[in-house]
């Protein structure tokens, strides 16, 4: 497979370079953003402004490509602005019209759990798990030293995201099938779970002990190693649509972190992904919970 990872050169970017370069069945990389960035192996480097739906430097190696992994965003932070997010969706709906130009495309769109950061003070479902089939809530509220705000427009740039996605599967009558994942805390580096301190809200000032106690379990929850992060997105690429609900999914994106929300049932039935790391585990071990 011929991949492009946008977003090439940031955080989740650069992991699944990485990833890439190490599977056999992945044969070349095309990595894309605003900023060059070192590529070596099978990866290239291409600088390409995707909020441009007539930039030629990103739209051919997209259309040749039997699979995207779609991270790049105007601000990849819930304290993005509604310009930045719609930047960021414009950035996704110009990938998705190019996309599967030259035949069968595997499109996986990295969402966030912001997409449904609203139940984050609001109560959980009744069965108490988040899935894809759970009513939208998106935006997270978060204390920034001074006051409550939310991070509405990029919570909604993620779920509209996904549905443009799904739009543009069922459209292309699965020419492109598509994944939506709702990535959860992947700090940048080592990103060891010792080191979840707080949201980088500013969420650790929070004027409420109880509110900064629930906060921190909430991002404790959704923690995703980088072990764990590199399974989930080769099961994304790699796994076999015929067996899914329709042309476009939606799955969670934490590791198997013990009594969190996020439900992972749907992720491990429909593209086979196996979450190996556990963030209570991990803190237990280091005396931290």
């Amino acid at each position: 497979m011929h991949i492009v990872v946008t977003g090439g050169a940031g955080n989740l970017g650069t992991k699944a370079i990485e990833m890439l370069q190490g599977a056999a069945w992945c044969t070349r990389i095309t990595g894309i953003d605003v900023v060059p960035f070192v590529a070596t192996g099978k990866a290239t480097s291409i600088v390409a402004d995707l909020v441009d739906p007539n930039d030629e430097r990103w739209i051919k190696p997209v259309r040749e490509a039997q699979g995207i992994v779609h991270y790049a965003s105007a601000n990849p932070a819930p304290t993005g602005t509604w310009a930045e997010s719609a930047a960021s969706f414009d950035m996704t709906a110009n990938l998705l019209e190019q996309a599967g130009g030259d035949g069968p495309c595997r499109f996986i769109f990295a969402s966030s759990n912001h997409a449904m950061g609203g139940y984050k003070d609001n109560p959980l479902p009744p069965d108490g798990k988040l899935r894809m089939s759970t009513p939208q809530n998106s935006g997270s509220r978060y204390w920034d030293g001074e006051m409550y705000r939310w991070g509405s427009a990029y919570g909604a740039t993620k779920s509209l995201g996904e549905r443009v996605c799904a739009a543009r599967a069922t459209a292309t009558k699965g020419r492109i099938t598509s994944v939506s994942t709702r990535i959860g805390w992947c700090q940048r580096g080592e990103n060891v779970a010792t080191t979840l301190i707080g949201s980088g809200g500013g969420d650790r000032n929070e004027p409420s002990p109880e509110a900064a106690a629930r906060n921190i379990k909430w991002y404790r929850d959704m923690w995703l190693s980088n072990a764990d992060h590199a399974r989930l997105i080769a099961a994304a690429l790699t796994a076999d649509a015929s067996q899914w609900p329709g042309p476009h999914i939606v799955v969670s994106g934490m590791s198997n972190n013990a009594g969190m929300p996020w439900d992972l049932s749907e992720a491990k039935a429909w593209i086979g992904y196996e979450p190996q790391d556990d963030v209570w585990a991990d803190l237990k071990k280091a005396g931290m919970a």
